[in-house]
């Protein structure tokens, strides 16, 4: 048995149950855990003595995180993915059907199977700690609610309501649970106790504690509508109708949720049962199901700090930080540490600028409250963690410090020398520099061992990413360190090597480039856009070179021209609208303000290229073949970083890219990709090309990895052939 349901009877007749899985740090429903509650629940229901019954977590931050996902592995066939959802379903359904009141005390995350164990309770009442978190991500690793969610949840707030929270995997705090209806109430933590008893004394005296709670806010004709059917279609369509403009067909489980409660409308209870647990045995065993879940154990084990690390730093540990530099990203970053109770410090070099930085928080804390995610007295206290400053004092007992100031060598040195002067030896200094070597910033501190990257990226609270860069000298304890701080603030953490673009920026680099390449050689220009939205991606490279700006994208890739020669050699087009910003004052755009054609201006710079470099501009590319000329060279730069020891491991650089970039996850990243197609594949398609365009011919590392049939890493990182074959892989790039 797993252990997990402690109870105690009181001598009233409540039964409080604690739910505290004594080997794991998490609770999590394995199938041994179902089967001790399905026990537990046919107690209850032959003891007469028992009145009432409440749970809650014996773990601080945990409620129920979800089913066991290391479980999944054993889901290989559609048969036994629907006994788990059958089994499961028939566990909660004998807890909701018990005589007794049964309340859910949530504090932490309650999510997925955790949620639906909830909904199975007759009340809930729910944490108001920033903490708690309800929601039924399933989506997110291509499956769908399993254990009787697509039932109880419409059931509980309506199908309208139910259906974006299903599809999108979002999260609810606690007030935000509440507004929806997903909860009864919500209280401080001290108060879950007294309050469920409460409820269950309300409910043992008027056969109901409705009473207690706060009727709901909409407004009677708004529930009026949600109850008929033409209004349950009407979204239903509409959800369809998003799902495959934001998806495009790649991920099944969105289309499975809205085929679910489409066939569930004309079904009653039992009948949605037996869809549910059919629409999970479809999704089981589907390829793009088991690569999501994959990128899910790669996401969790990176969150562990690499095993060959010989120092180690608790994240509960830190207590006081300071980031330089109160622009956008600066801000951003010092919002982050502050909402996870880190005293931090935001300087600049002016009081506007301090003040634009503080703004930028209020704003967006603002934009939190508004969302139900945090109290006016939470967000307050986020606040009152965060010091403005325009000089350097109170940094001595710091425990890190990130430099976000503007792209400038000389500017960043300046910076680093300064803070080397008002901190002490053991104070972490973390540049987030996303364009120059960390050694090369770093290299006027007295103590460069302390010195690491923290790369995030833009916008910073809402990037999943961070890469974490050592440099040859970056001591164990500062990046053991370093990598405390992403983990506490809940960021996904990659180790990775000091080069120009480090990893994302660097693999990105050859997909962008090769984009302005193929602008002037295809007879449709937009047909870049849509070969590369048609792989997966969640946008094409013209609409991102727009988003990012084409002034940065320019930046980039003329750093990592410099530092890595021919193959990364910038496509005209580059040069070409530099000239045009020159001319017209202003950053220019690629596409129209529609998204849906090439600018007027950027079509002439691309009729006078094909005039003097002799292009017709008639080249007729298939999509498939575009994805290839844009993915193709990732591949082949990740094979080198690989070989140069940049990246540890090839599951690295496919979550990198995921997350960083938003490659198609559905592909689990472009080297686990590659061995899907064939490295070899690979290789001969860049051989081929590589004889009318020389930047793409395939690398050494490349080939060796075709040969090997793996992207295993070279043990021992970089060698000088792989040192050459990348370029100048140590020349500074700024």
């Amino acid at each position: 048995m797993a252990d997990m349901w402690h109870s105690e009877k009181t001598h009233e007749g409540l039964l409080r149950i604690t739910i505290d899985r004594k080997d794991r740090p998490v609770n999590a429903l394995s199938r041994s855990v179902m089967e001790e509650l399905g026990e537990l629940v046919r107690t209850i229901r032959s003891d007469k003595s028992i009145r009432g019954v409440m749970f809650q977590s014996g773990k601080p931050s945990i409620f129920i995180a979800g089913a066991d996902i290391t479980e999944f592995d054993d889901l290989t066939d559609t048969a036994a993915a629907e006994e788990v959802s059958t089994f499961g379903q028939s566990v909660f359904q004998e807890l909701e059907e018990l005589m007794v009141p049964t309340v859910a005390l949530i504090s932490g995350a309650c999510l997925g199977g955790g949620l639906e164990f909830a909904l199975a309770c007759r009340y809930r009442v729910a944490s108001s700690h920033a903490n708690t978190k309800l929601g039924l991500p399933e989506v997110q690793l291509g499956l769908l609610p399993g254990w009787g969610g697509t039932v109880r949840l419409p059931r509980q707030i309506g199908l309208i309501d139910a259906l974006p929270l299903v599809l999108s995997g979002r999260q609810l705090g606690g007030f935000q649970a509440r507004s929806k209806g997903v909860v009864h109430e919500v209280v401080p933590p001290e108060a879950l106790d007294s309050v469920g008893e409460t409820i269950i004394r309300a409910h043992l005296e008027y056969g109901s504690a409705s009473r207690l709670f706060r009727a709901s806010k909409k407004p009677g004709w708004q529930r009026f509508l949600e109850g008929t059917s033409a209004a349950k279609k009407f979204a239903l369509k509409k959800a369809r109708q998003q799902v495959m403009s934001k998806t495009h067909g790649h991920y099944p489980a969105p289309l499975a949720i809205i085929e679910t409660f489409q066939k569930g409308l004309s079904a009653d209870d039992r009948q949605r049962f037996r869809i549910e647990a059919k629409a999970i045995a479809g999704l089981a065993a589907n390829p793009v199901t088991r690569e999501c879940i994959r990128l899910f154990f790669l996401q969790e084990e990176a969150k562990k700090p690499p095993a060959e690390l010989g120092a180690k730093f608790d994240a509960k540990d830190l207590k006081q930080a300071a980031v330089i530099g109160a622009g956008a990203m600066g801000a951003g970053i010092a919002l982050l540490l502050a909402r996870k109770g880190v005293a931090t410090r935001l300087k600049d070099i002016k009081p506007e600028f301090v003040a634009r930085g503080v703004k930028t928080v209020r704003d967006l804390l603002k934009k939190d409250m508004q969302r139900k995610k945090l109290t006016r007295r939470q967000a307050e206290e986020v606040f009152d963690r965060l010091s403005p400053a325009t000089d350097y004092r109170g940094l001595k007992h710091s425990d890190v410090i990130i430099e976000a100031v503007v792209e400038v060598p000389d500017i960043k040195r300046q910076v680093f020398a300064e803070l080397a002067e008002a901190t002490n030896s053991e104070t972490v200094l973390a540049t987030n520099t996303s364009s120059l070597l960390v050694s090369d910033v770093a290299r006027d501190v007295p103590h460069p061992e302390r010195v690491v990257g923290l790369h995030f990226f833009n916008p910073p609270h809402q990037m999943p990413l961070v890469e974490v860069i050592r440099t040859e000298q970056t001591s164990d304890a500062a990046l053991a360190k370093a990598f405390a701080v992403v983990q506490r603030l809940g960021k996904t953490p990659v180790v990775v090597g000091d080069c120009a673009g480090f990893l994302v920026n660097r693999l990105l680099g050859p997909y962008m480039n090769e984009a302005g390449f193929i602008l002037t050689e295809v007879a449709n220009p937009m047909e870049i856009e849509k070969a590369a939205v048609d792989f997966g991606m969640p946008m094409g490279p013209l609409a991102l070179s727009d988003l990012v700006g084409l002034d940065v994208a320019a930046h980039v890739a003329d750093n990592l021209y410099q530092a890595y020669g021919e193959r990364m050699k910038q496509a005209p087009i580059w040069g070409a609208l530099k000239q045009l910003r020159e001319k017209i004052g202003s950053q220019p755009k690629l596409l129209a303000e529609d998204g849906r054609s090439i600018q007027e201006s950027v079509l002439r710079c691309i009729a006078d290229l094909r005039k003097q470099s002799g292009i017709s501009g008639r080249a007729v590319l298939s999509r498939k073949e575009i994805a290839n000329r844009l993915v193709f060279p990732v591949i082949n730069e990740a094979a080198i970083c690989l070989a140069e020891g940049i990246a540890r491991r090839p599951e690295d650089i496919d979550l990198a890219m995921v997350f960083g970039t938003g490659f198609a996850p559905f592909r689990g990243g472009p080297l686990q990709y590659a061995l899907s197609i064939g490295i070899q594949t690979v290789v001969d398609s860049l051989e081929e090309l590589a004889k009318t365009h020389p930047h793409l011919t395939p690398s050494e590392p490349l080939r060796d990895c075709a040969s090997r049939g793996s992207f295993a890493a070279t043990p021992g990182g970089t060698s000088d052939a792989n040192r050459n074959e990348s370029g100048h892989a140590s020349r500074a790039a700024g």
